[in-house]
């Protein structure tokens, strides 16, 4: 539960962010972007939200590193292989009707289920006719996306969930 005084710094703060830098996260889950900036706080040994301002105003440093605690990057490649399988079964056929098509993912992380989507497209024949889109706003995790570039061990769990996903090849 956030108390009053809380939520109204912590909108502060989020509306400070979004006026100088332009990054929105007034949408958020306020427990649970709350539980981040209070993460920040104990790092710099802070006790009110709002001093948190002025260093996100004038420290552009200081903002990056807060505002990548704000960044979930949990991805997996073909995550949830019984979504992957009803994509390809329900939104697979609609698309092949259309001449051309774009996919967006936000907050794509590390790309993996952006390459999961790739590799899907390709066997469904579909891939040539499809422009994809990945963003993200931690940079650091979107140059690993552009890479494709994972742990072996990521790679031997991805395949057990491409395959239950009803994968038809082995893509890599």
């Amino acid at each position: 539960m956030i108390n009053e005084l809380d939520h109204y710094e912590l909108g502060l703060l989020l509306d400070a962010i979004e006026h100088r830098w332009g990054y929105d996260f007034r949408d958020y889950a306020r427990t649970s972007i709350l539980r981040r900036v209070k993460n920040v706080m104990i790092r710099h040994r802070m006790k009110h939200i709002s001093e948190l301002i002025p260093r996100v105003l004038h420290e552009p440093a200081f903002f990056q590193d807060m505002v990548m605690d704000f960044s979930i990057t949990v991805t997996e490649m073909f995550r949830d292989p019984s979504v992957w399988a009803k994509i390809v079964h329900d939104i697979f056929p609609r698309l092949n009707t259309y001449p051309y098509f774009k996919i967006w993912h936000t907050a794509c992380a590390t790309g993996e289920e952006v390459w999961s989507m790739a590799i899907l497209l390709k066997e469904a024949g579909l891939l040539e006719r499809a422009t994809i889109y990945a963003t993200d706003f931690n940079d650091i995790a979107l140059d690993t996306a552009k890479k494709g570039i994972y742990p072996i061990k990521h790679m031997q769990a991805a395949h057990r969930h491409y395959m239950k996903a009803g994968g038809a090849k082995h893509p890599w």
